[in-house]
C-alpha cells in the first residue's frame, strides 16, 4: 500500500521505584499506509482472573521532593543555582523543614533533601511545600518498578510467531508485510529508558551513545553516579540487601538484564541470519541508563525522559542525536504533574513516548497513565489479554506480550502453555557474561513493539505528530477476540482499541 501511493519507497535492510515491566519465564501493513496517507476461542470462565482497573499498588517513597518554582525562567531555561538555593533557603524558613538542595533538574525543577523524621511522610511535606507561595508544585521522589520480508533471522521462524501473520497466529503483529514498505530510518533514533543496555552482537550496530542517569551510587552498581556510560552493570541485588519498600532480600535476586532484552524486541539487527528479529530494520536505538538495584527513582527518569528528546537537563551534556520515540518499559503509581510536564514538552518537539501498563493486573501506572503517552496492554499469541496485564481507559492499543490468557488461568495455575517473547539476554547472576537468548513475558516486551512501528510509521512520514500516530495505531488495530475479558461488559474500554496490527 505504500508502493501504491508513490510517497515513500522502502529503505535498505540494517545487514524487557520504575521497574520493568517483565515476568519471569514459567499488525502494520495497515497503519503504515495511512501513515503515508496521512502525512474462535473459548468463552471467559468463572475461574478468569480478572484484571481491576482501578487497583495500583501503593507507592514507595525515597525520602525527597521534587518541586518547581512558580518564578522560573520562561520555557527551558534553568533557574541559576545561586536563587535556586535562596529560594529553598527562604521555603525552608518559611516552612519550619530543613530542606536542602539535592540536584537541579531539567524543566525548572529541583530535587529537594528533607530531614529522616519528616521523610516519614513525604506526602504531607509535599502538600505543605505546596501552599508557599514560591512553590508552583511538588510530589515526593518515588520509585518505579521494572515490568518485565520474511527475515533469515533463525529465531524468527521458531520462536517469533507473535510478529508474523495473523491468518497463522490471531495476536500476531503482522510485521512481514510491512516491512516490505517500510524497513525503517537509519537516521531515526528510539530511546529506551530502562536499566541500560549491553552490546550484545546482534544488537551492537544498532546502538549510539545515550547516557547513564542514575544519580545515586548505591543504586548505580558501577561505582559512580551520572555519566556517560550506559551499558547495564546489573541490577542484582544482594542477599540480605533491603530494597527501599522491601524486606531484605532472602537470597540473591539476579540481574534480570531488562534494557537488552526491551532494546532486542524493539531493533535486533534483522536479516542478518543470526538469533532473533526486531520490530524496525535501521532506526538507532539510544540507551538511557535510570533502574538499577531496587529500581528507577521518578527524578532520574524524568531527567532521562527530558534528556531524550534534546531538552536540557543541568551538569548534563546536550543530546547530540535526540530521538523521535521514547520507549518506557518501567512504571509505578499515577502520573505526577512533571512526568506530565515531560510528556508534553516532548509531544511538542514532535516526540511519541510509549509506556508499558504494568503487570499487577490492575490499574495502568504512570507514566504510561500520562495524557499523551501511547499505553500499551499486553495479549498472548491466540489475541486474549495476558492475565497480568494492567488495564483502564488510558490504554490505546494491546500487543503481544506472552504470558497466559485471562480465560486459561484457575487458581493461579496457567491450563495452556503460556506464550513467550523471546529476546537477548546475558546469563550474569550480577555481573554480565555470556550473551543467550531467554523467553520473556510482560508488558515491558509489548511497549518496545508499538515504539517499533511507530518509528516504521515515522520512517514513512517524518511529519506525523505523536496525535496523529497514536490515532493511525488505533485505527488500523484488529478487534479484540470475541467473549474474552476485553469484549465483555464495561471491559470494553479497558484494554485500547485492539490489537496491535502493522
Amino acid at each position: 500500500m505504500l508502493a501504491s501511493a508513490g510517497r515513500c519507497t522502502p529503505a535498505s535492510p540494517f545487514p524487557e521505584v520504575f521497574m520493568p515491566r517483565s515476568i519471569p519465564p514459567v499488525a502494520l501493513r495497515l497503519v503504515l499506509a495511512a501513515a503515508v496517507a496521512a502525512g474462535a476461542l473459548l468463552p471467559p470462565s468463572a475461574a478468569m482472573a480478572a484484571p481491576n482497573p482501578d487497583a495500583r499498588p501503593a507507592p514507595v517513597y525515597s525520602g525527597n521532593i521534587i518541586v518547581r518554582w512558580k518564578d522560573a525562567p520562561a520555557g527551558s531555561a534553568l533557574m541559576p543555582a545561586e536563587a535556586a538555593a535562596e529560594q529553598v533557603r527562604k521555603v525552608a524558613e518559611q516552612t519550619g523543614i530543613g530542606l536542602t538542595v539535592k540536584r537541579q533538574m531539567g524543566g525548572n525543577l529541583a530535587l529537594l533533601g528533607v530531614p529522616a523524621g519528616k521523610g516519614a511522610d513525604p506526602e504531607a511535606v509535599a502538600a505543605q511545600l505546596r501552599q508557599d507561595p514560591r512553590v508552583a508544585d511538588a510530589v515526593p521522589d518515588r520509585w518505579l518498578r521494572p515490568h518485565d520480508t520474511v527475515p533469515n533471522d533463525p529465531e524468527f521462524a521458531i520462536n517469533q510467531p507473535y510478529l508474523g501473520s495473523p491468518s497463522l497466529v490471531p495476536g500476531a503483529a503482522n510485521l512481514p508485510a510491512a516491512w516490505d514498505r517500510s524497513r525503517g530510518n537509519e537516521n531515526l533514533v528510539i530511546a529506551v529508558v530502562d536499566t541500560g543496555v549491553l552490546r550484545h552482537p546482534d544488537l551492537a550496530a544498532r546502538l549510539v551513545a545515550g547516557y547513564d542517569f542514575i544519580a545515586d551510587p548505591q543504586f548505580s552498581q558501577d561505582g559512580d553516579g551520572r555519566d556517560g556510560d550506559p551499558t547495564d552493570a546489573g541490577d542484582f541485588v544482594p542477599q540480605g540487601f533491603a530494597c527501599p519498600g522491601m524486606p531484605a532480600a532472602p537470597n540473591l535476586r539476579p540481574s534480570t538484564w531488562h534494557g537488552t532484552r526491551v532494546a532486542s524486541v524493539l531493533g535486533a539487527v534483522t536479516n542478518n541470519g543470526q538469533d532473533v528479529a526486531g520490530v524496525d530494520w535501521s532506526a538507532r536505538i539510544q540507551p538511557l541508563r535510570v533502574s538499577g538495584r531496587c529500581g528507577a527513582l521518578l527524578s532520574d527518569t524524568v531527567d532521562a525522559m527530558r534528556w531524550a528528546g534534546g531538552l536540557p537537563v543541568p551538569n548534563v551534556p546536550n543530546n547530540p542525536t535526540p530521538a523521535r520515540v521514547v520507549n518506557i518499559s518501567l512504571g509505578a503509581g499515577s502520573c505526577s504533574t512533571f512526568e506530565q510536564q515531560a510528556v508534553d514538552e516532548l509531544a511538542a518537539r514532535g516526540v511519541v513516548v510509549v509506556a508499558a501498563a504494568g503487570n499487577s493486573a490492575g490499574a495502568v501506572e504512570a507514566p504510561a497513565d500520562c495524557r499523551g503517552v501511547i499505553a500499551v496492554t499486553a495479549h498472548v499469541n491466540d489475541g486474549e489479554n495476558a492475565s497480568y496485564a494492567n488495564v483502564g481507559p488510558q490504554i490505546a492499543i494491546s500487543a503481544p506480550g506472552g504470558g497466559c490468557a485471562n480465560s486459561k488461568v484457575s487458581n493461579n495455575t496457567c491450563l495452556a502453555p503460556p506464550s513467550t517473547i523471546r529476546t537477548l539476554s546475558n546469563d550474569g547472576e550480577t555481573t554480565a557474561r555470556n550473551y543467550t537468548l531467554v523467553n520473556s513475558q510482560g508488558t515491558s516486551f509489548a511497549a518496545p513493539m508499538v515504539s517499533g512501528v511507530a518509528s516504521l510509521m515515522l520512517a514513512a512520514n517524518g511529519n506525523l505528530s505523536t496525535a496523529q500516530v497514536t490515532e493511525l495505531l488505533k485505527s488500523s488495530a484488529r478487534p479484540h477476540p470475541a467473549n474474552t475479558y476485553c469484549t465483555t461488559g464495561s471491559n470494553t474500554n479497558t484494554c485500547g482499541a485492539g490489537l496491535l496490527d502493522a
